[in-house]
């Protein structure tokens, strides 16, 4: 897949069908949305072209209401290139952009830019100075530009939004958030030094420090890591703020089950697959370590009930 940052970059050879929208967290809806596009293009021997904004435009225009991201930017081109999209362009949203009309908009990104002969997008969807632009105003473009609208993503009754999913993250409900994203909760970031308490009571912690915005409300999750690219080994994450030690600097300390942990690893990406319990402050190291044992057993039992 190729990265563009501007419509130049992109270099749209010939006609396209394209997307449009942040993607944060690239949950079920969205890639209904881009396989869509993907299908359609296969269809008609075009290119599929996906397009995002950077920084998020509620980031731009309202700071203080700007959402914490469900991914980061790399996450959302890794898991945008996964689709199967060939050329993906992210646009700077900057004032010059967000001042576009609906119209200047579709004719300068969409029809000139990206050379868009079809367009599909959620029902949802609102673009151009304001936020004015709709579904509806693409359609005034129809002799032009063939609209294809994918209806919402249910998932047990929930339409499913990258709201929802940090409502569910920010309660600790990853189960539930992992099921409207069709994935698990990814963290990644670089592994840092710790205090090494959890070596000197027999339960090493890999230490990780993310970019990500979104984290999930602390405790104890039954988790997966991979280590500098590497396979994802079983694990169990605390995180929060080690209150059994009277401290308050947020943490994300990973401990591996039955593997070896190369010594030298320097980046992660974590998996939060299930909550087990909050985190609490405890009268002892020990009465701790007696929780990480029950803690490290409900997850062995949790891994050996998933699908092979």
């Amino acid at each position: 897949m190729k990265v563009a940052t501007s419509l130049a970059d992109a270099d749209v050879s010939h006609s396209a069908v394209v997307s449009i929208g942040n993607f944060d967290g690239l949950h079920l809806g969205h890639r209904e949305i881009l396989k869509t596009v993907v299908r359609r293009a296969r269809e008609l021997g075009l290119q599929a072209v996906a397009m995002t904004f950077e920084p998020h435009p509620i980031r731009f225009l309202a700071p203080g209401r700007a959402p914490r991201l469900i991914s980061t930017l790399g996450q959302k081109i890794r898991l945008i290139e996964d689709v199967g999209i060939d050329i993906l362009f992210v646009a700077r949203f900057d004032d010059a952009f967000s001042r576009l009309s609906p119209e200047e908009f579709i004719q300068q990104y969409l029809i000139d830019g990206m050379k868009a002969r079809s367009i599909c997008l959620g029902a949802n969807f609102n673009f151009g100075y304001r936020q004015r632009g709709t579904i509806q105003t693409l359609r005034e473009f129809s002799s032009k530009l063939e609209i294809i609208e994918v209806p919402p993503v249910r998932v047990r009754g929930t339409i499913v939004s990258s709201s929802r999913i940090r409502e569910l993250s920010g309660t600790g409900k990853v189960s539930r958030a992992c099921r409207l994203l069709g994935r698990w909760i990814e963290l990644e970031g670089k592994l840092v030094s710790g205090a090494g308490r959890g070596r000197a009571m027999k339960v090493p912690t890999l230490n990780l420090a993310t970019a990500n915005e979104l984290i999930p409300k602390n405790g104890v999750y039954v988790s997966r890591i991979s280590l500098d690219g590497g396979p994802f080994l079983n694990a169990v994450t605390n995180i929060g703020v080690r209150p059994t030690f009277n401290e308050s600097d947020l943490t994300i300390e990973t401990f591996v089950l039955d593997d070896t942990v190369p010594p030298d690893a320097a980046a992660a990406r974590l998996e939060l697959l299930y909550r087990l319990r909050d985190e609490r402050k405890f009268e002892s190291p020990g009465e701790l370590l007696a929780q990480i044992a029950r803690d490290v057993g409900r997850a062995n039992r949790f891994f050996r009930g998933l699908p092979s």
